[in-house]
């Protein structure tokens, strides 16, 4: 929601007002409809930084986002966007004395508050039913970005670094080792103490291609080797 002193047409909010609607009426509703909620708004985050890259952590990775579009704030209606293309468990509030909701949101599922003591509690038990269905959901789209993207199988960009277990791996290892004999006891000898040429590694990894190519493609996965350690050399 908008932060800062908000004006359209005639009507002009102050920034007192929009921190007292935020404390008194949605972070209570929020509370009222699950307690669990550790609810922050972008001025409450206190920490030395970029606010602006905290507020796209939290749209990124927060489990609910409320976005509040009673006012015509560029803002707000960027950073809902940002959240449409993270992920779902988006809900969206207005206040019903407010302006016109644009037209490009206007077709999203909306709820409408009004900032009184029934509001409240009619605010509350509306999220409340929503928070269950997202809970209940965590994956259904509940925007178009998401609904076309499920229906085209579209694959968005992934910059997580994938997790190797170094158990599994281990595991990998001695399955490829036991497909052959020859490498299992140049493993053997090699922990003993015993010196072993590359030639003799080259000639046991030759004998059984199946299992070397898996052992060998799992070594240089986690950086056990590399070409280079063959000294491979290129024929003038």
């Amino acid at each position: 929601m908008p932060i800062g002193k908000q004006k359209y047409d005639d009507t002009e909010i102050t920034q007192e007002e929009l921190k007292e609607k935020y404390d008194d009426l949605i972070k209570e509703a929020l509370l009222k409809a699950d307690s669990n909620l550790e609810v922050k708004r972008a001025d409450e985050i206190a920490k030395p930084g970029c606010i602006t890259s905290d507020i796209i952590a939290r749209i990124m990775y927060s489990d609910i986002v409320i976005a509040d579009v009673t006012y015509p704030n560029p803002n707000v209606f960027y950073e809902l966007g940002l959240r449409h293309a993270c992920k779902a468990g988006t809900i969206i509030i207005r206040d019903e004395t407010g302006p016109k909701t644009p037209f490009d949101i206007a077709h999203l599922r909306h709820i409408q508050y009004n900032n009184t003591a029934t509001g409240l509690k009619k605010l509350a038990d509306d999220i409340k039913q929503q928070l269950e269905f997202i809970y209940s959901n965590p994956t259904e789209p509940d925007n178009q970005l998401l609904e076309q993207a499920k229906l085209m199988s579209y694959r968005f960009m992934q910059y997580a670094t994938p997790t190797e277990d170094p158990e599994q791996s281990k595991i990998e290892v001695l399955e490829a080792m036991f497909q052959s004999p020859e490498l299992m006891s140049i493993a053997l000898r090699k922990s003993n103490g015993e010196e072993i040429s590359q030639s003799e590694l080259m000639n046991a990894l030759l004998s059984n291609p199946d299992s070397s190519s898996k052992l060998f493609r799992i070594l240089a996965k986690s950086g056990a080797i590399s070409l280079k350690d063959f000294n491979l050399k290129r024929k003038e």
